[in-house]
């Protein structure tokens, strides 16, 4: 694998991109990998450059990273927010046609794997031997072969999304925080005693 693939211009990525974009191969960036080609496809999206895309993501799992690998999506161009709130749902928007759908993972989609469980926390706490993080490799492969290998809509759910898109992002000005005398955007700073202040001068002067 050659991770200088990130730096190539091409219009459609795979999920070898998003191995080299993320670090290695797991459950939760071939479930990633699937609800950005699903999303994709119901859509008819591509490659976003600009904002032309917008996902919303309700977790900061694996799965974020293989979205905006496939899809082009970060928190720097203001296409991509996270809500960490524990689901594997994603809303995804195409701007240019105005339509969205939200993909929300089927409960029933994964089974209970007791071994992989149990040697996930050995792995996780180094305290497997070389067999068992051996086996566990394994059994992390074969699930993301099985993610891979099934139909998208045997693992999400297509629903409306629950919000509207996002407006685009907006460029604002940076003034110097009276307090610490940092550059900050003024339009996240905090209005105290008719000073705009930053977000952690202004926590830490309540």
């Amino acid at each position: 694998m050659n991770p200088k693939i990130m730096l190539k211009d091409f219009p459609e990525r795979d999920y070898d991109d998003a191995i080299a974009f993320h670090g290695h191969s797991c459950g939760g960036l071939a479930m990633g990998y699937v609800a950005a080609l699903y999303a994709r496809n119901l859509l008819n999206l591509t490659y976003s450059e600009d904002e032309e895309v917008v996902v919303i993501t309700e977790t900061d799992s694996c799965t974020v990273d293989a979205i905006q690998t496939i899809l082009g999506t970060t928190a720097g161009k203001g296409n991509l927010f996270v809500n960490n709130w524990g689901k594997n749902a994603f809303t995804f928007y195409n701007r240019t046609t105005g339509k969205g759908v939200r993909l929300i993972m089927r409960p029933d989609f994964f089974k209970p794997d007791p071994e992989m469980d149990a040697l996930r926390g050995k792995v996780s706490s180094e305290t497997a031997t070389k067999e068992e993080a051996e086996r566990y490799k394994t059994l992390s492969k074969q699930r993301v072969d099985n993610i891979l290998s099934t139909p998208a809509d045997q693992i999400y759910e297509v629903k409306e999304p629950q919000q509207s898109v996002p407006e685009k992002a907006k460029i604002f000005d940076n003034i110097i925080c009276p307090i610490c005398q940092e550059s900050v955007g003024i339009a996240r700073c905090v209005e105290i005693d008719n000073q705009k202040i930053c977000p952690f001068c202004a926590q830490n002067k309540k």
